[in-house]
């Protein structure tokens, strides 16, 4: 784990995952090309948006897999309990949910990470 500062003072947790990433078994769930999700709002005359700015953390982590998410500092142990950014599957996890509650009302999900 290592802190960087960010541009507003503020900090942000980043974690390497790629060895984990390099043995985890690859989600292939499509994600969407922007540029086909641009394209399918040519016409379109309603548009909204969602902020999904802390998206991957409504996916709680099986608690078997928690362990695999762990990191230390000098005198403990954490363990997320949320899906983490930076693992190699949750894009296809995130991406899953939305086609699962917005798809089925057949509109254009263009989302930007």
């Amino acid at each position: 784990m290592v802190l960087v500062k960010k541009k507003d003072d503020s900090f942000r947790f980043c974690f390497d995952y790629r060895k984990l990433n390099e043995v985890s078994k690859k989600d292939s769930y499509p994600l969407p090309r922007i540029y086909d999700a641009l394209d399918r709002l040519k016409g379109a005359q309603f548009f909204f948006s969602m902020d999904c700015d802390s998206a991957y953390y409504q996916f709680e982590v099986e608690e078997c897999d928690k362990e695999k998410t762990a990191f230390i500092i000098p005198d403990r142990l954490f363990q997320f309990q949320v899906l983490p950014f930076g693992l190699c599957n949750a894009p296809a996890t995130f991406q899953r949910l939305i086609d699962s509650v917005l798809g089925r009302y057949k509109w254009t999900i263009a989302l930007v990470y």
